[in-house]
């Protein structure tokens, strides 16, 4: 059936639609883009024979059925209930909740084109669309399929039906707009939410802020900061996330520890992220050994975390020396290492070619290896042709010290592939579902 349209018959036969929904459809005409829907709930009668339902269940226990279903992401479930449904009594026929539950468990399952197809079906069959069900479409077309235009069609065709949209609505546009690259839109939408007197929270201006920074406009930052304060809107620390991590792209690093020095007096506190942020930033513009001392000085708390974020830093880059200093420096403080700490050690060891030390460490008194550690260093141990050396590590998963994964097995097979063994990369494949092979 075209979107858009509305079949004659079904009209005759199904509860009566209000006049203002029929012309708010001819009006939007093919606005909204539909996909191929393939699932239909109107049964033919072979269908209609092979699940006519029973007549003990109410609305309300198929309702009750749908929602489950929502909450578990049952698409194909959801819609066999509506067909049931439509087979029924006519004080069983499925209501915009019904279709509303049926739409959302389609969009939890990933089939977010099939919920939008659904709502045609829906009108197809006579049944008037509710706030919800409006809400609920807007929505999957902005976070689900990336098609913000055809969400603002629907949040007009609300408005024109006398269903103004609400705030989450709006805001669920806005990000979709942000998303898009259109701030423009964007902003047009905030301003219409401040018309209408909408409350203005953080997650509204968030997306905002991101997309002005994206387009590296400090000026318009500091305004849109600003206004939100001006709004009753008081930046919180997600916010404020942004704004730190937008001056680390502008490369104003001075402004960062400025913004959080004065986080009190701003009255929001920084958390993990702002000190992951702030770290990051430091390491990639190049004042990784500074990282420590600075933390300090803003009364972070420098935790295995800490460490970890700079050493991995000096991994990447290929200095273990670095790695290894600041490893001996950790074991020097009360933060003890995890496994993490440990793997980025023997991950940039075995890099800059020191197998030894890297096994020295891996036997190392209060080190439990897990199962990354163990695709580390087959990974790394192959791809310098040193396999016959991987006994100490095959001990361990043999013993069921370590769990290997599907990584692991791909990185074994990848590494006989590529030193030619094909053969034998083969036979692994076919050993594996009898367990793990004892030896390659």
């Amino acid at each position: 059936m075209p979107a858009g349209t509305w079949p004659a018959a079904a009209a005759a036969t199904s509860a009566p639609v209000s006049a203002a929904v029929c012309a708010a459809m001819r009006k939007l005409g093919g606005l909204l883009p539909r996909a191929h829907r393939p699932h239909s709930t109107t049964a033919t009668p072979d269908a209609a024979a092979a699940v006519a339902p029973t007549s003990s269940h109410t609305l309300h226990d198929y309702n009750r059925l749908l929602a489950a279903l929502a909450r578990d992401g049952d698409g194909d479930a959801a819609l066999h209930v509506l067909r049931r449904m439509r087979l029924s009594s006519p004080a069983c026929a499925p209501t915009a909740a019904s279709y509303s539950s049926a739409m959302s468990a389609l969009a939890k399952a990933g089939r977010a084109a099939d919920a939008a197809s659904l709502f045609d079906d829906m009108l197809a069959n006579g049944v008037a669309p509710d706030r919800a069900v409006f809400s609920l479409l807007l929505h999957v077309y902005s976070s689900h399929l990336h098609l913000p235009a055809a969400a603002h069609s629907v949040l007009l065709w609300m408005t024109e039906l006398g269903l103004p949209p609400t705030p989450i609505d709006y805001t669920d546009l806005i990000f979709s707009f942000c998303r898009a690259g259109r701030l423009d839109n964007a902003l047009q939408l905030l301003d219409e939410m401040r018309a209408l007197n909408h409350p203005l929270t953080p997650h509204t201006f968030a997306p905002i802020l991101k997309a002005v920074f994206d387009n590296a406009d400090i000026q318009a930052a500091d305004e849109l900061i600003s206004s939100m304060r001006s709004s009753g809107c008081l930046p919180d620390v997600v916010i404020y996330n942004i704004y730190i991590e937008g001056l680390y792209k502008i490369g104003d690093f001075d402004a960062v520890e400025r913004v959080i020095y004065e986080s009190d007096r701003s009255g929001w506190e920084p958390d993990a992220v702002t000190y992951s942020t702030y770290i990051v930033g430091l390491c990639r513009s190049g004042y990784s050994k500074e990282v420590l001392e600075r933390c300090q000085e803003l009364g972070f708390v420098v935790d295995v975390m800490t460490y970890n974020t700079v050493m991995d830093h000096f991994c990447k880059k290929g200095k273990w020396l670095h790695v290894l200093k600041l490893f001996t420096d950790l074991l020097k403080k009360p933060i003890t290492p995890n496994v993490q700490t440990y793997n980025i050690l023997i991950s940039c060891l075995c890099r800059a070619g020191k197998f030894q030390f890297a096994k020295y460490v891996f036997s190392s008194k209060g080190f439990v290896p897990d199962t990354v550690t163990c695709n580390i260093l087959f990974h790394e141990f192959y791809e310098d042709g040193k396999e016959g050396e991987l006994g100490f590590l095959f001990a361990d998963v043999n013993a069921g010290k370590i769990a290997p994964d599907t990584t692991t097995y791909n990185t074994l097979v990848d590494c006989l592939f590529r030193s030619g063994r094909r053969s034998q990369a083969a036979n692994f494949v076919r050993r594996i579902n009898g367990g793990y092979p004892a030896a390659i």
